[in-house]
Parts: C-alpha cells; structure tokens; sequence
C-alpha cells in the first residue's frame, strides 16, 4: 500500500500534467464497453434469478473486445491504440520528471519512437492475457449459474469472481516493471522480464492488494451507476474518469515501483545537488 499511496499523492501532485493524457484512452474504452450488457447482467444477480442468465451477457460485461455489437469492436480497437500511444508519452513524462524534476513536455513526443513499440508489446501481452481471462470467468460464472441450488451458485460465484480477479492481478504483477524496464535499461524483451521479475517478487503480494482495491472499487461504481442512472452519458462520463484513474495510477505506480526498487534517485522528490 506504500506505492500506492505514493502514487496518489504523485497524481494529486501532478494531477493537470498527467490526466490530460488518459482522457482519449479512457473515452474511448468507455464507449467499448457494454452498458446494456452491465445492466442485465446486474439486474439478474439482484432478482436472483440466475439460471436466466446468458453467457454473452457475463461475456460482453467484462471484456474489451465483447463483439456485442459493431460499435464495442470498433472503439475497442481504438482504445487500445489511445493506450499504446498515450501511455507510450506518459511514461516518457513520468521517466523524465522523476529523472531529472522536469514537469515539462519538451521532447516528450520525440520520445513517442522510442516507447511505441515496447509500451505496445506490453500492452497487446496484457490485452491477450486478459480476453483469456475474460472468456475462462465466463464460463466458469456461467456453469456456476447453472446449478439448481441458487444460494449455492451465489456462493461459488463470489468465489470464482474473487479467485479469478486475483489471478489476473497476480499475473499482470509479475510482469509489472518489465515496461519501465526495457525503457530505462534498454535490455531486450526476455532479459528486461527477467530483470524486472526480480526486482518485483519480493512486493508481487503488496502490489496485488493495491490494484485489486481500485479494481473492485471501479467495478462496484459501474454497477451502481448502470443501476441509478439510466442515462449513457452519465455512465460514459463517469466511466471515463474511472479508466482515466486505473491508466493513472498504473503507469505512475509502475514507475515510482521502478525507480524504487532499482534504487534510482527522483529528481523530482529531492533534486539533484541538494
């Protein structure tokens, strides 16, 4: 919880720096995902009635690429391209600032080349990692529906929901400094995973706890929002700043995990000569 707190207090900080580069990304994400889908699958849950409950509704409620309709496809892959070339500026910010105290944005677009392509090898790693996850926790919540004893299936289901959102967690730690890594150091991609896996074992556990916290958070305002408004663009607004947030505070976390484990100085704490 240590980082995480440091990297509130870095957004906080840095707030109008920062999140004017994960609006796009995070607009376009919120247009990807299924409202409709959200809201039945909600509304089932709460009435209970569970056997009723469709796999591509479980399906399209949690992944990017839901192929619920043309639309989700379509701002689905865009989103993902908003990620790979803001995420790519931000962390050539955020490398720049806690490097040498400059919250400027003089050469951080040159620096676009440099990080495109490891930000998108990265990012298409963690897209794949998680459309798999998406379609395993359906099936799973899926069979779960499908037993005749409902308090059994609400059982199991929370269960399921939990033990897979922290596998996913687990797996997106163990490769979570292998960005900044490859950035920094310019290793190549198996020895920047290597040196980064070991740089982020012993606070894997640590790094868990903090993400899976503004993930359920992020989820439980989704749900109530789809259940409370039934405007879509109050659930766009709302779930635009939320993505914005997660972009947020996983790239400064990731990089403020970085220069802490590889005892780098931040420029941006303590400046140089001082």
């Amino acid at each position: 919880m240590r980082y995480t707190k440091q990297s509130c207090n870095y957004i906080l900080k840095n707030f109008f720096y920062i999140f004017p580069l994960t609006i796009l990304p995070a607009f376009l994400l919120s247009l990807s995902t299924d409202e409709v889908a959200i809201q039945c699958l909600v509304e089932t849950v709460i009435r209970g009635d569970l056997i009723n409950l469709h796999f591509d509704h479980i399906f399209c409620a949690v992944s990017v690429l839901n192929f619920g309709s043309w639309e989700s496809v379509i701002f689905g892959l865009l989103s993902i391209v908003g990620i790979i070339v803001f995420m790519a500026i931000l962390m050539a910010f955020l490398e720049k600032h806690m490097r040498i105290g400059k919250r400027t944005f003089n050469g951080i677009f040159s620096k676009l080349n440099d990080n495109f392509i490891s930000t998108a090898c990265v990012v298409f790693i963690v897209l794949a990692m998680y459309e798999i996850w998406s379609l395993i926790l359906t099936a799973l919540l899926f069979l779960v529906t499908r037993l005749q004893v409902t308090v059994l299936s609400y059982i199991l289901g929370a269960i399921v929901y939990i033990a897979m959102h922290v596998l996913l967690i687990y797996l997106v730690s163990t490769i979570y400094l292998w960005l900044p890594c490859m950035q920094i150091t310019g290793f190549k991609l198996l020895e920047a995973l290597n040196y980064s896996y070991n740089l982020v074992a012993s606070i894997q556990w640590g790094i868990l706890i903090g993400q899976l916290m503004f993930l359920f958070c992020t989820e439980a305002i989704m749900c109530l929002c789809v259940m409370l408004s039934p405007s879509s663009l109050i659930f766009t607004i709302v779930t635009t700043a939320l993505f914005a947030i997660l972009i947020m505070i996983f790239c400064v976390r990731m990089e403020i995990v970085y220069f802490d484990r590889d005892n780098i100085d931040r420029a941006d704490i303590k400046r140089y000569g001082k």
